[in-house]
C-alpha cells in the first residue's frame, strides 16, 4: 500500500490542497483509529475461531481417509491369511521336496495383485519362517535371497530381521515408518504384519505401506513453517510423522480437539483427534506466530494508517487510491507473480501495476504455448494408452469411453465397430537387434499406408514386435454389409502390403458390434482366432464367421475376468448382464463343453465372484444363502447352464447393490456441490477447480457429473445464481452497482455489466430504475 501511496504522491502538492483536506482529516483520523482497533479485535477473534474449525476439520478428514486405508489393508490381509493354499503351506518344512514346488506355484498364482489397484500398498508378501520361503503375487524367494535382492531395512542385518519375524505371534501389528531398500531404491514404508495359522508353525502376511503418501496427507495438517504432525498407535508408538518432531510425551496430556501448548519453548496451536476404528492418535501442531500472521499484519497496517494520518492532505488521496485501485489489486492477486519474464532472473522490476500485469500476461501466453507444444508431443502416448485400455476392456461404460476419446483426440463417426489383428509373417520369436529394426521399418510402412488410405476408417495400435491391432469403424446398411466392406478393404491392403512394402501378413478379424464397450470383445475374438487358425497364403484373412472349428475349450481369458470385476465394482448392471450373456453364449450355447472343462470354467467364475465380494466390500449377511448357493453350484452336480445361471445371478446381485450405493453417493455429492456453490457464490475465484479440490476429485469428472445431475453447465448455473442475488440487491438496497458486482463474485464492473445484460436484457442501472418507483 505504501508503494501505491507513493505513486499518488508524485503529483504536485501545494498549500491550497493541504488546507482543503486539513479539516476533514481530523474527523477521519478519529474514525480510522476507532474502526482499526475494532477491526483488529474482531479479526483476531475470527481468525482464531476459523483456525480451530479449519484445523479440526482437516484433521478429521485426514483421519477418516487414513482409517479407511488401514481398514482396507487389514481386510486384504485377512483375505490373504484366510486362503486355503496360504494356510496349508505353513506346515511345509522342505519347500523343494516332492510336490511342494507345485504347491508353491499354486500359492503364487492364488495371490491377487492388490498393489496394482491399491497404490497405498507398495507390495505385500506371505512369509513362512519354518520353510524359509516368501511368496508374493509377482515372485517367490528364499528368505536370504529376498533380503539380499528384493527388500531390506536400512541398518538391520538379515539375522536380526529373521529373528524379529519369528519373535512372537502377532494377530496384527503396524511398525513405524522407516527407510528400506526395495527393488534397489530407497523408500519410506510403514510395515503391517499379521500372523496366521498354528503358533507352532507360524506364518506371516507382510504389507509394505507407502509412507510417502501418509506423510503427504500429514503435511496438510502442518502447512505452517515450523509445524509438524504425527500418528501414534494405541501403545504410544509413532507410526508416521511430518516435519521435525521431538519428544511427543506431552501429547498424552492433551485432550481431543483444539488447544494451546508450549512445546520446546515455542507456543503452538495443537489439534488432536483419536480414531474410533483403531484407537490411534492424530496430532498436528503449528506455531502460533505463523497462524496469527494475519493479525500481525493488521497491527502493522494500523500503525501505518496512524502514521499516514499525520499528513492531512494525503488522507483523501489514500481513500480514493484504495477505491479506484481495488479492481487492479484483485487482478494482480489472480495473475501469477509478474515482474520477470520466464527464464529471466535478472529482468528489471515492473515500474507500475500495469507493467506488472502486462509482464504477467505475456508470461502466461508463453507458458500456455509451451504447454500446448508439450501436450501435442504427448498425444501419441495418450492415444496409445487409450487404445490399450479400450482393447483390454478397462472402461465400464460408453460414456467413459467417449470422455477418454475426447481427451485423446480420437474421433469415430461410424455406427459399426470391429477389431482386426494383423501379424507380420516370418517372425516367430528369437528376435535380434537387426530383426527388430527391420520389423519397426515394416510396421512404420504398414501404418503409413493405413493412415493415408483409410485414416478415418482404420486406427492402428502396436501390440507386440510383429502384431498391430486394427480398430475399424464405419457406416453400412447392416453389420453384414459392414463386414463385406471390411473384406474388400483388407483384401486390397493385403495386396498393397505385399506389392509396395514386400510385407507378408495375415489378419484375424473379430465380430462386428455397435457398442463401444464391445470393442474389447471383438479384440478378444480376433486374438483367439489368431491363435487357433492355421495360416497360409491362400487363407491370409479370416473373419470370426470363417473360423475353423477349434478344440473344445472354454472362453474366459484374464482380460474378460478383469472387465467383469470392474463392471461389478462400478455397479453397471446392463454391461455386467451383457458380458455374462457373452460368456454364457461362447461357452454353453455355441459349443458343448466336456463336463470336466465346464467344471473348471464354473470354478474360475466362483473365484471371480469371491474377488468381487472382496473388491466391493459386499456383506454376505443379507444375501448369505444366495451367495453360498452360487459358490457351491459347481459342487452340486447341477447342469452347467443352471449352475452358471446361479453364479451369474450372484454377480448381478452384487452389481445392483453397488449401483444403489453409487446412486446414494451421487445424490450426496450433488447436494454437497449445490450447498458449496450457494455458500461461496460471492467468491471471485469460485471455479471447477475449487469444486474438484473441495470434493477431492478431478475437474473433468466434476464438470461431467454436474451437467449430468443438474442438466446445466456449472458456469451457467453459477451465473444464474449470481444474477438472482444481484437482482435482489438492486431492488432492495441503494448500494452502488460496482459494490453489488463485487458482492456477487465478479472481478470488475465491466464483467458484471456484460453478464447482467446478457441474462436480463437490460443493464443493471436500467433494471433498478424499472423496479423502483
Amino acid at each position: 500500500m505504501l508503494t501505491r501511496k507513493g505513486t499518488f504522491q508524485s503529483g504536485r502538492k501545494d498549500l491550497k490542497v493541504l488546507l482543503h483536506f486539513f479539516i476533514p482529516y481530523a474527523l477521519l483520523l478519529i474514525g480510522f483509529l476507532s474502526v482499526g482497533y475494532y477491526a483488529y479485535e474482531r479479526t483476531l477473534q475470527l481468525i482464531e475461531s476459523q483456525t480451530k474449525e479449519t484445523a479440526f476439520t482437516v484433521m478429521e478428514q485426514t483421519k477418516d481417509i487414513l482409517d479407511r486405508r488401514f481398514e482396507e489393508i487389514e481386510t486384504i490381509a485377512e483375505q490373504v491369511a484366510g486362503g486355503t493354499k496360504a494356510r496349508s503351506f505353513q506346515y511345509v518344512e522342505e519347500p523343494f521336496a516332492g510336490t511342494n514346488p507345485v504347491r508353491i506355484l499354486e500359492l503364487h498364482k492364488d495371490l491377487f495383485d492388490y498393489p496394482l489397484f491399491n497404490h497405498f500398498i507398495l507390495d505385500y508378501f506371505v512369509v513362512y519362517p519354518d520353510s524359509e520361503m516368501i511368496v508374493s503375487p509377482n515372485a517367490m524367494y528364499k528368505l536370504r535371497q529376498f533380503y539380499d535382492l528384493k527388500f531390506r531395512y536400512e541398518g538391520q542385518t538379515y539375522e536380526s530381521w529373521v529373528g524379529a519375524l519369528a519373535d512372537r505371534y502377532r494377530s496384527k501389528a503396524f511398525l513405524q515408518g522407516q527407510i528400506v531398500t526395495y527393488e534397489g531404491k530407497r523408500h519410506s514404508v510403514v510395515t503391517y504384519l499379521r500372523s496366521f495359522g498354528a503358533k507352532d508353525h507360524p506364518a506371516l502376511v507382510l504389507f509394505l505401506i507407502d509412507n510417502a503418501q501418509i506423510q503427504n496427507m500429514l503435511r496438510r495438517l502442518s502447512s505452517s513453517e515450523g509445524g509438524f504432525a504425527f500418528i501414534q498407535d494405541e501403545h504410544g508408538q509413532t507410526i508416521s510423522r511430518s516435519g521435525v518432531v521431538g519428544d511427543t510425551s506431552w501429547s498424552e496430556d492433551i485432550r481431543d480437539g483444539f488447544s494451546v501448548a508450549d512445546i520446546d519453548g515455542r507456543r503452538m496451536l495443537v489439534t488432536r483427534s483419536t480414531s474410533n476404528y483403531n484407537g490411534w492418535t492424530y496430532v498436528s501442531a503449528q506455531p502460533e506466530a505463523a497462524v496469527l500472521e494475519k493479525v500481525q499484519y493488521l497491527r502493522r497496517l494500523l500503525s501505518t494508517i496512524l502514521a499516514l494520518g499525520l499528513l492531512a492532505g494525503m488522507a483523501a488521496a489514500l481513500l480514493f487510491a484504495y477505491r479506484n485501485s481495488r479492481p487492479l489489486w484483485m487482478l494482480l492477486r489472480t495473475l501469477p507473480t509478474a515482474g520477470r519474464t520466464a527464464g529471466s532472473e535478472s529482468a528489471a522490476p515492473a515500474r507500475n501495476a500495469w507493467d506488472e500485469i502486462r509482464s504477467s500476461v505475456t508470461n502466461l501466453v508463453h507458458r500456455n504455448g509451451d504447454l500446448e507444444e508439450k501436450l501435442e508431443l504427448q498425444m501419441p502416448l495418450l492415444r496409445s494408452g487409450f487404445y490399450d485400455r479400450l482393447l483390454r476392456g478397462y472402461y465400464a461404460s460408453n460414456q467413459d469411453i467417449a470422455v477418454a476419446m475426447e481427451h485423446a483426440r480420437v474421433s469415430w463417426e461410424g455406427e459399426f465397430h470391429a477389431v482386426g489383428l494383423l501379424e507380420i509373417s516370418g517372425y516367430d520369436g528369437g528376435y535380434n537387434e537387426e530383426m527388430l529394426r527391420e520389423l519397426d521399418i515394416r510396421k512404420l510402412g504398414v501404418r503409413d499406408v493405413l493412415a493415408k488410405s483409410y485414416g478415418r476408417t482404420i486406427a492402428a495400435h502396436d501390440l507386440s514386435e510383429n502384431q498391430i491391432a486394427l480398430l475399424m469403424n464405419g457406416d453400412a446398411d447392416s453389420a453384414a454389409a459392414f463386414m463385406d466392406k471390411l473384406r474388400r478393404i483388407l483384401g486390397e491392403l493385403h495386396e498393397r502390403f505385399a506389392d509396395e512394402l514386400h510385407v507378408a501378413a495375415h489378419v484375424a478379424v473379430g465380430g462386428c458390434y455397435r457398442q463401444l464397450t464391445d470393442i474389447s470383445r471383438s479384440f478378444e475374438e480376433a486374438r483367439l482366432l489368431m491363435q487357433r487358425e492355421s495360416w497360409s497364403n491362400e487363407r491370409a484373412i479370416v473373419f470370426q464367421d470363417d473360423a475353423s472349428p477349434a478344440m473344445p475349450t472354454y472362453f474366459y481369458p484374464p482380460d474378460v475376468e478383469l472387465r467383469l470385476v470392474n463392471l461389478v465394482a462400478s455397479g453397471n448392471v446392463a454391461e455386467t448382464e451383457a458380458l455374462l450373456a457373452h460368456i454364457r453364449d461362447n461357452n454353453l450355447e455355441r459349443q458343448s463343453l466336456p463336463a470336466a472343462v465346464g467344471r473348471i470354467l464354473l470354478g474360475e467364475l466362483s473365484g471371480t465372484l469371491l474377488k468381487c465380494i472382496g473388491e466391493t466390500g459386499f456383506g454376505l449377511d443379507s444375501r448369505r444363502e444366495e451367495i453360498d448357493r452360487a459358490l457351491l453350484a459347481v459342487e452340486t452336480g447341477k447342469h452347467p447352464k443352471a449352475a452358471f445361471d446361479e453364479i451369474a445371478g450372484a454377480f448381478l446381485t452384487i452389481c445392483r447393490v453397488q449401483n444403489d450405493r453409487k446412486k446414494s453417493h451421487n445424490l450426496q455429492l450433488k447436494d454437497d456441490l449445490i450447498r458449496y456453490i450457494e455458500e461461496n457464490y460471492h467468491r471471485t475465484d469460485l471455479s471447477l477447480g475449487k469444486l474438484a479440490e473441495h470434493t477431492q476429485t478431478s475437474e473433468a469428472y466434476i464438470s461431467y457429473f454436474f451437467k449430468e445431475q443438474t442438466g446445466v453447465n456449472f458456469s451457467d448455473y453459477l451465473e444464474r445464481l449470481r444474477m438472482t442475488h444481484a437482482r435482489t440487491l438492486l431492488e432492495g438496497s441503494d448500494a452502488p452497482v460496482n459494490e453489488i458486482a463485487v458482492a456477487v463474485g465478479y472481478y470488475s464492473l465491466n464483467t458484471f455489466s456484460r453478464a447482467f445484460k446478457r441474462a436480463n436484457g437490460l443493464s443493471a442501472t436500467e433494471y433498478r430504475k424499472a423496479r423502483k418507483p
